[in-house]
């Protein structure tokens, strides 16, 4: 006698289960709707910051300090090469006195200023000079600033605003450089020990 059973058994009833909403045909058109929105809205964040970095961070002003240099040393009156600077970073060479707007003006007469192109204003750039620094010219005429040595040819001694008399804020020893704009008076001298 057998154990095994010969009463029929059913198969066990297959059970499909609810479809997901995820798997639903409406949400896949939702989540694309959701992902061209949000690229969308990054380009134009990307290309916003994009102009604005463009426009802001590049624009020099008046009073801002720069690295600044002919391309070309023996042709001063080039193009240079200019560069966004803190005023005591011993690379800012120079700083931009004042800004023009038509090609007409001229930078102020008192003073030595070096009329520079930037896209459609002239800059006007004065040197970079910190009272106690020393400063060397190089061959291209743009002064550096160096370590204080017997051998420096200047040392700026004395940094006067404004446009005092001549001859009356210098020490004796010292001569005076004038800028109109902005007024300021430089007394050079030389390192002492020199």
């Amino acid at each position: 006698m057998s154990s095994e059973s010969t009463d029929p058994v059913e198969p066990p009833a297959v059970v499909n289960p609810a479809p997901d909403e995820a798997e639903t045909d409406e949400a896949p058109q939702k989540n694309n709707w959701l992902k061209f929105v949000i690229v969308g809205v990054l380009a134009v964040v990307l290309v916003g910051g994009g102009v604005w970095a463009l426009t802001s961070l590049n624009s020099t002003g008046a009073g801002d300090c720069v690295s600044a240099s002919p391309k070309n040393a023996d042709q001063p009156d080039g193009e240079w090469n200019l560069s966004s600077e803190g005023c005591n970073d011993t690379a800012a060479t120079h700083r931009v006195a004042v800004v023009l707007k038509n090609a007409e003006d001229q930078c102020p007469a008192e003073g030595l200023y070096e009329p520079v192109k930037s896209g459609d204003e002239t800059l006007c750039l004065m040197p970079n000079l910190i009272e106690g620094k020393c400063y060397n010219s190089g061959d291209d005429g743009v002064f550096k600033q160096e370590a204080c040595t017997p051998e420096s040819p200047v040392k700026i001694v004395k940094k006067v605003d404004g446009l005092p008399e001549e001859g009356t804020v210098c020490p004796e020893t010292a001569g005076e450089w004038r800028f109109s704009e902005p007024a300021s008076v430089y007394c050079m001298g030389v390192p002492e020990g020199s």
